[in-house]
């Protein structure tokens, strides 16, 4: 399991660290007042229960004005859809949203395999397959195909009325095959009837554990725009544990955003596969990223202005920590596009911990700044300010770079920037620290997603990556969510281990797993053998039990892509497992945080 208390456990793991003071909130989802079943064998004249389901998402709106006359102000409900395929979309007018003075909030969720198939149906431009007004609402396992819009829309911004949904979360929901957006949460800061107020962020956004792919212009030939997930104008907003690739816009987009975290995503083959576009206050931490088509970003922050109205624009306190980035072009900071009475600030910027292993054919850098200058010195309305790259590992063949850097500026030295303790596999030729950087000529010039196990720091096994620097006390875990050491930790986003095989080892808080992440099989070591192992949710849920066989391993395949805890049945402290990420003289069970992945 990589860098992840997960989502749960982050406004903990933020008190824990010094990052910073921003504590992001989970949309608050409601329970629903009523619901009602729909099903592709139903009928529209049934009553709408789990026993007599209706057949369109039309006639559940309409079933639930009807159970709701006579209430006003917000209403929560849920259409349940029951398994097949649906050739509908799923829209709610904006007369089926306001309906006098109640404001009917719905909420989507499937049970078993649900498809929605857009092939033949014409979507509302701006619109989606699932396009919804409410607030404080969630969509759930679906599967989106085929749309000639976007893949699942929020909120609604026309004629000079703005309904900014806020407070929703999306999960465990495949979309394909878009010509727009794959999932757009938010709507941007300008009114549509051309008000230079700009709208207020919409707050409380969460997407998990979602599988967007081969979307974004499919099958079509405009040019590269667009998101496969995109937050506009939000705040608090959380992407966990998704699966995004091949898709012909950016990966995971946040457009003017403040306090965003973007956790624990395998994200290959998009343009620019994690961008952020004018943002304030944002973790990246424990993706893994890479391409195997593409000669794209692994992570872009730019600015790229929307309105002449707004005269200053902020990339600052973003934290990019513990992500894996393998063949890609690195992580690009760009001044973006804006006028020349605008300006643009990079501020307190945090590049640490990152694994950067082999990079596409092509000019630039592993990791580089693009911008424009006069006389020797940034244009005058670019500000930098508090830029740090440390501890970083960062290694690519020569012949895939732009003059032999795998670091590059257009200014020598960067102005604001610190580096120190990074460690590469030649002169980077930009940024070099001769105090603390070290280079190992061994390092890896290409790494496989495949070959994670390759990048753990071992003595015996892969001794090119151990390179130690005092540790800053932020992140407190690595890439595979184990405990850094509290004085000399390693670069890079693993932490060094000494055992071969890396197999279970004690320690007052739990034991490591290997593979991690695995694709369903791992092990906890012989002292483990036979025993058995609660399964639980990140959130402390129970979800079954395993048992190991005699050489420690377990079979996990039944699991789903996602992170876990296992717990050991030996002991009976599993009540104050969440307990001990407040207090840490709190006697801990032993447990495992793994992650399973299928690429």
């Amino acid at each position: 399991m990589r860098n992840t208390i997960l989502t749960t456990f982050f406004l903990l793991w933020t008190l824990l660290n010094f990052a910073q003071n921003v504590q992001i909130a989970d949309p608050i989802v409601q329970p629903p007042l009523h619901h009602i079943y729909i099903s592709p064998a139903g009928n529209d004249s049934n009553s709408g229960d789990s026993l007599t389901p209706l057949a369109t998402f039309s006639a559940a709106l309409d079933k639930l004005d009807q159970l709701t006359v006579g209430i006003s102000g917000n209403v929560y409900t849920e259409v349940v859809l029951f398994s097949g395929t649906y050739q509908e979309i799923f829209r709610q007018p904006l007369s089926r949203y306001q309906i006098g003075s109640k404001l009917l909030n719905v909420s989507l969720r499937g049970k078993g395999q649900v498809l929605l198939n857009g092939a033949g149906l014409s979507v509302n431009v701006g619109g989606g397959m699932v396009y919804l007004l409410g607030s404080n609402i969630s969509v759930r396992n679906l599967k989106i195909d085929q749309s000639n819009e976007n893949g699942v829309r929020f909120g609604y911004n026309y004629n000079g009325t703005v309904i900014n949904s806020h407070d929703v979360w999306i999960d465990s929901v495949e979309v394909s095959s878009t010509s727009g957006h794959g999932i757009l949460m938010g709507i941007g800061a300008l009114n549509a009837n051309g008000s230079s107020l700009l709208i207020p962020r919409a707050k409380r956004f969460k997407i998990t554990n979602c599988h967007v792919h081969d979307a974004v212009n499919y099958n079509t030939p405009q040019s590269q725009w667009g998101s496969a997930i995109k937050f506009w104008n939000t705040s608090h907003s959380i992407a966990a544990g998704n699966n995004v690739h091949d898709n012909s816009g950016e990966g995971i987009d946040f457009d003017f955003c403040d306090t965003v975290h973007v956790i624990d995503n395998q994200l290959h083959d998009n343009y620019a596969n994690i961008y952020l576009d004018k943002v304030e206050y944002a973790i990246i931490s424990g993706n893994l990223i890479y391409n195997e088509i593409k000669e794209v970003s692994g992570i872009l922050l730019g600015i790229e202005a929307f309105t002449a109205f707004v005269s200053d624009h902020y990339l600052r306190d973003i934290y990019i920590h513990n992500n894996v980035i393998l063949n890609t072009t690195g992580i690009n900071i760009w001044q973006g596009i804006y006028s020349a009475i605008q300006m643009g600030y990079f501020s307190n910027i945090d590049i640490s911990h990152n694994t950067l292993i082999g990079k596409q054919f092509a000019n630039g850098a592993q990791v580089s700044f693009s911008y424009e200058t006069f006389l020797g010195q940034p244009v005058n309305n670019i500000v930098f300010s508090g830029l740090r790259i440390n501890r970083n590992i960062i290694s690519a063949n020569p012949d895939s770079l732009n003059n032999s850097r795998l670091m590059s500026s257009p200014l020598d030295p960067q102005p604001q920037l610190v580096t120190e303790h990074n460690l590469f596999n030649m002169q980077p030729g930009f940024g070099y620290n001769s105090a603390t950087d070290q280079i190992n000529s061994s390092l890896p010039m290409l790494l496989l997603p495949n070959q994670l196990d390759q990048i753990r720091p071992n003595s015996t096994l892969n001794p090119e990556f151990i390179c130690s620097a005092p540790f800053s006390g932020f992140p407190e875990t690595d890439f595979f969510g184990i405990m850094r050491a509290v004085s000399q930790t390693n670069v890079g986003a693993a932490e060094l281990i000494e055992d071969l095989g890396f197999s279970q080892q004690n320690t007052e808080n739990g034991f490591r797993v290997f593979p991690n992440p695995s694709e369903g099989m791992i092990r906890t070591g012989k002292e483990f053998e036979s025993s058995c192992f609660e399964v639980r949710m990140i959130s402390g849920n129970r979800i079954g039990e395993v048992c190991a066989d005699q050489e420690g391993s377990l079979d996990l395949h039944h699991l789903t892509s996602g992170t876990y805890i296992l717990v050991s049945c030996r002991t009976n402290e599993i009540s104050r497992l969440i307990l001990w990420y407040v207090s840490h003289f709190l006697l801990k069970p032993l447990f495992g945080l793994f992650k399973i992945s299928y690429l």
